[in-house]
């Protein structure tokens, strides 16, 4: 099964290439399948998702539609949060 994330972020902001790093180097160390999706919220199609999620802080990522993480993490809390996300562990 190939798990859904997606990645919100504005093109102006400087912390999100860094999130944007540190998420696919953790998806790389986890035994799943991922679908990533970049979504600008500075977009209109962007700024709805975001709407959709109540995302109002960036960078903000979104597990197959439901889980919510948001700001800069380091690997090590990203991989946990993800993994607590995505397989209860």
């Amino acid at each position: 099964m190939t798990i859904k994330i997606e990645l919100f972020y504005p093109p102006v902001c400087p912390y999100c290439p860094e999130a944007k790093r540190i998420l696919l180097e953790v998806l790389e160390e986890i035994d799943q399948e991922f679908c990533m999706d970049e979504v600008n919220i500075f977009s209109p199609e962007g700024l709805e998702r975001a709407k959709k999620y109540g995302i109002i802080s960036v960078p903000a990522i979104v597990i197959e539609n439901k889980h919510k993480i948001v700001g800069i993490h380091g690997k090590e809390s990203l991989l946990r949060k993800i993994k607590q996300e995505i397989m209860g562990s």
